[in-house]
């Protein structure tokens, strides 16, 4: 993966502001609304250190491997990523995505989540097909949270109802309690199914922990079903207060009204709101 002789546009855009500032008596205010124009320009200005070459026209001498490749090498390099280069991929999408899923799915390399978490939000930005399989094996591989499972849990939220049985086939197998909760929190926001509802207010009734995030899911399923449970369950002395605001938002986001007034003096979570706002 190259990550050398790697050209900083960011840095000289910033070296082109600065020169302009000390050139031109302009307030910030102004500056700030003509920077974007500014920066479209500079894209397309000819560029002593690039050869007489523009940042756009540059990225045109790339194929799509060497575009591909100029991505991961400014990912691993940590340098930000050119505009110029970033438009170039979206331009030539048709070439360049079969290198960006062949990267994503087969890089194994330096910073290798960081490289295929840019690549993912990419394929986001230019609207193309998602391997959402994928995203779910990196989902259910993982041993702990991580960044790059997080990203493929967002992107799984927007999957339709395409992959809703094969979430429900690896939550159903899943013995990782980190697994289980990402894959339940992209079914939520997934078309309503049933067996998310079940799974959501089993895990709501019978776990002694993050009873706030099993009521948020259950406000999110929108079954109407789930609030006399969560009604009991926010008069109970065990449910603190964190567990008391969530569940009480779940209900009206239920439609429900609540009634249910409790005393958490003592309560840390509550206390330590009730001094901040001192």
């Amino acid at each position: 993966m190259m990550n050398n002789a790697l050209i900083n546009f960011e840095e000289k855009f910033r070296a082109f502001l600065l020169e302009y500032e000390n050139e031109n008596d302009v307030s910030g205010e102004t500056l700030e609304q003509i920077v974007p124009q500014m920066y479209l320009d500079w894209l397309s200005s000819p560029k002593d250190w690039l050869s007489g070459l523009s940042p756009v026209s540059y990225f045109k001498e790339y194929d799509a491997a060497a575009l591909i490749e100029a991505l991961g090498g400014y990912v691993i390099g940590g340098i930000p990523l050119p505009g110029a280069l970033l438009n170039r991929i979206a331009d030539e999408k048709e070439s360049t995505y079969p290198y960006l899923l062949t990267l994503l799915q087969n890089y194994d390399g330096e910073k290798r989540d960081k490289v295929k978490i840019a690549i993912i939000r990419l394929i986001e930005e230019m609207e193309l097909p998602h391997p959402y399989e994928f995203y779910l094996d990196i989902i259910t591989s993982a041993e702990e949270q991580n960044d790059l499972a997080e990203a493929c849990v967002d992107e799984l939220r927007n999957s339709g109802d395409v992959m809703t049985d094969r979430i429900i086939e690896e939550l159903d197998r899943t013995d990782s309690r980190y697994v289980s909760d990402c894959l339940l929190d992209i079914l939520t926001d997934l078309p309503y199914d049933e067996r998310t509802f079940q799974f959501a207010l089993e895990k709501f009734l019978y776990s002694d922990s993050d009873k706030a995030f099993y009521a948020n899911c259950l406000g999110k399923i929108g079954n109407e079903k789930a609030m006399p449970i969560l009604e009991d369950t926010m008069k109970s002395d065990e449910a603190n207060y964190y567990d008391y605001v969530a569940i009480r938002n779940a209900i009206e986001e239920l439609g429900g009204e609540v009634h249910i007034d409790r005393d958490f003096s003592g309560d840390k979570d509550f206390e330590a709101l009730k001094n901040m706002g001192e």
